[in-house]
């Protein structure tokens, strides 16, 4: 309920009664019987005052007289009814007139009393009230919270659709964000494999045929290999030159052209214990130390895709 600016439940306060009646004593005897029963009493004489009275304070019930000179009960109930709704009235009649009764529970009165009433009629009468009000107000201010929790869940909804939107376009802008990389990484390499084409490779071409390098023949010959492999994107594997060291680099290319340990021992001007050393060290580099696979096949798998011609000699490992 809201008065005012503020929110409050009247389930949280003590029932307050509020006593309408132009006869002053009856008021007292009322008011004396509602505070007995441990509610809070306020009584009017004049009904003009009635709508100031509960400007300031909610109550619970109102008791109100049908017959006063100033205004009648009858014309007070909807003015009660609009200022107060979840008020309830009983109305209070001097005697039977049951048109009168039918005009007031039409116009929104709870429940009627016919003067002269005893104090356990009225008792009943309040409490029956209070009770179908508590009832009536619990079941309301559930009705509002679940109104509540469900505004709350169709707001969070309507965020939780924002954010799947938001997710939605921004995995489509990474997407095409990736696409463009992708397509800027292939045209960067296409641009770079066509200049070592057309500019490095002719020159290792030419010095693999100058006859001053012929001892460097083997490792030109690899080289050459290398490239091929690095520009057409075929090998699957590590590449090797990354993996070993240049002089490691050297041996596996003479490995692969067939020549014995001692041959390479001889070509490079080293101990044939030192080749083997090189050997050991590339078999392991390469993941080949627990198997029989043979290093020299294993290298020309890697590097004639090409085909570069190797030498013909079919020396084991």
């Amino acid at each position: 309920m809201k008065k005012g600016n503020d929110f409050f439940n009247p389930l949280d306060q003590v029932p307050a009664i509020l006593i309408v009646d132009n006869q002053q004593s009856l008021c007292s005897v009322l008011e004396q019987f509602v505070l007995h029963w441990q509610f809070e009493a306020k009584s009017v004489n004049d009904p003009l005052e009635v709508q100031d009275v509960m400007a300031r304070r909610f109550y619970h019930v109102v008791l109100l007289d049908i017959r006063m000179p100033q205004k009648s009960g009858i014309e007070l109930i909807p003015e009660i009814r609009e200022q107060s709704p979840d008020t309830r009235i009983i109305i209070m009649t001097g005697y039977a007139d049951k048109d009168t009764v039918i005009q007031a529970l039409r116009l929104g009165a709870f429940d009627f009393l016919e003067k002269p009433f005893d104090k356990e009629l009225l008792f009943h009468a309040l409490k029956r009230a209070l009770s179908i009000q508590k009832t009536e107000l619990e079941f309301r201010i559930a009705y509002e919270e679940l109104m509540f929790k469900k505004e709350e869940l169709l707001s969070s909804e309507t965020k939780l659709k924002e954010a799947n939107r938001q997710l939605l376009e921004t995995n489509n802008a990474l997407s095409v964000l990736a696409q463009n990389i992708e397509r800027t990484r292939k045209e960067t390499e296409f641009q770079v494999s066509r200049r070592i084409r057309a500019s490095i490779m002719p020159l290792i071409e030419k010095f693999s045929q100058s006859k001053h390098l012929n001892e460097y023949r083997v490792e030109l010959d690899m080289l050459m290999d290398f490239m091929d492999d690095l520009l057409t994107g075929l090998s699957s594997e590590p590449q090797i030159a990354q993996v070993l060291s240049a002089t490691e680099f050297r041996v596996a290319a003479l490995i692969k052209n067939g020549l014995t340990t001692d041959e390479i021992a001889s070509h490079m001007y080293v101990s044939p214990c030192t080749v083997k050393s090189h050997r050991r060290n590339i078999r392991k580099k390469l993941k080949l130390s627990n198997s029989n696979r043979n290093l020299k096949n294993y290298l020309r798998s890697k590097f004639e895709s090409q085909g570069v011609l190797v030498d013909g000699r079919d020396m084991n490992d």
